[in-house]
């Protein structure tokens, strides 16, 4: 499956840690505060626990949009490059699959 990952987070440390995990689990950065990669279940689960006990709850924001491949097919762009196509299409950096 397809996982966006958008955040609004107010500490940079904070955010610079969610960006890094983010990273880990084979995203890519789409836009500033906008993660998409390709991800298994069990580690979007995995991802979701971790980013949630790492933002502060009062202040920030994040949400974890997962899609179904039919559905991530019907995702519509415009605007500068890369793709998002080729952003899934870029070798994985993830050592998780």
């Amino acid at each position: 499956m397809f996982a966006w990952v958008i955040y609004d987070i107010r500490k940079n440390k904070v955010r610079s840690r969610v960006a890094k995990r983010c990273k880990f689990y084979g995203l890519v950065r789409v836009q500033k505060s906008v993660f998409l990669g390709e991800i298994k279940g069990k580690w979007l689960r995995a991802m979701h626990l971790e980013l949630a006990n790492t933002i502060n709850q009062r202040t920030d924001r994040l949400f974890i949009v997962p899609l179904s491949p039919a559905h991530f097919s019907r995702v519509l762009q415009a605007g500068a490059p890369p793709t998002i196509q080729q952003c899934i299409d870029a070798p994985p950096l993830r050592f998780i699959n």
